[in-house]
C-alpha cells in the first residue's frame, strides 16, 4: 500500500491507496509523527508519494525517515506517463493531470482544479502538456477586494448566492461565485471549439458545476491522489 500526502498552500491531506484504489483519505489535524505511526498499525504502508507546493516541512522528512518509509517528492523532473512538463510545473498539477490522463489517455483532456488558486491544464491525447493558465480562486477573489478597498466586508464564499445581488455583500460574492463559473465556462465552450473530442475534470475544494450539458465534464475529488498512486 502507499501513503500519498498532499501538501497545499492552506491545509494537507492523506491518503491510503491499495494499488490504484483510494481506500482512506483524511486532513492532517496532528504532527506529521503522529499521523503517520497511526496510520501504520492500520496500513502495511510500502512507500510515500508527496505533493507539495508549500514551504518544506523538516518535520515530515524526519518522521517518514523515523518510520523506514521510502519517499518520492514529487515534481517536474518525476518520470511519469506525462510530456514536455514545463520547468516550475506544480507538483499538484502533475499529479492531478496524471490522474485525468490516466482515466482518458487518448483524448484531449481540460483539468481544472479550484483550489487556493484555479488552475486550467490542457493535456493532448499522448499525455503532451500543452498549455495552461493560472487564476485567483474564489477565496483570493474575495480577500482582494477587502484588502485593496477601504470598506469592503472579508466574506466566506457562499455558493447559494444569487447571478444578480441586492446588496453589497452579494454583489462581491456574485463576483466571485459567478465570475468563477462563467470564466470556467468561457474556458472550456473556447478549448471545446478548438478539440472536439474534449474532456474536462474538475477537482478541487471549491468545485463550482459548469452549465455546458453538450461537453463531457467529470468531477473527481480525489483526482490528485489517483495521479499519485500511478507513479
Amino acid at each position: 500500500m502507499q501513503l500519498l500526502i498532499d501538501i497545499g498552500n492552506t491545509s494537507a491531506k492523506i491518503a491510503i491507496a491499495d494499488g490504484k484504489e483510494i481506500i482512506h483519505t483524511e486532513h492532517v489535524t496532528e504532527p506529521w509523527t503522529d499521523a503517520i505511526r497511526r496510520l501504520l498499525l492500520s496500513y502495511p504502508l510500502e512507500r510515500c508519494i508527496i505533493s507539495n507546493v508549500a514551504a518544506a516541512d523538516p518535520t515530515l522528512d524526519a518522521a517518514l525517515s523515523a518510520c523506514g518509509i521510502p519517499t518520492l517528492w514529487l515534481s517536474d523532473t518525476t518520470n511519469c506517463a506525462l510530456h514536455d512538463i514545463p520547468k516550475g510545473y506544480g507538483a499538484d498539477r502533475i499529479a492531478a493531470d496524471l490522474g485525468a490522463y490516466t482515466e482518458a489517455k487518448g483524448r484531449t483532456i481540460l483539468v481544472i482544479d479550484a483550489g487556493t488558486c484555479i488552475t486550467y491544464d490542457l493535456i493532448d491525447k499522448d499525455g503532451r502538456i500543452l498549455s495552461g493558465v493560472i487564476s485567483p480562486g474564489i477565496g483570493l477573489r474575495l480577500k482582494a477586494m477587502h484588502e485593496h478597498t477601504a470598506l469592503l466586508p472579508l466574506l466566506e464564499p457562499d455558493f447559494g448566492t444569487p447571478l444578480m445581488g441586492y446588496d453589497t455583500k452579494t454583489h462581491m460574492m456574485s463576483s466571485a461565485i459567478h465570475g468563477t463559473r462563467f470564466e470556467m465556462e468561457g474556458y472550456i465552450r473556447t478549448l471545446a471549439a478548438q478539440y472536439p473530442d474534449l474532456i474536462v475534470f474538475i477537482t478541487g475544494g471549491n468545485t463550482i458545476r459548469p452549465d455546458l450539458p453538450d461537453t463531457e465534464i467529470i468531477y473527481e475529488p480525489q483526482l490528485l491522489f489517483k495521479g499519485l498512486s500511478t507513479i
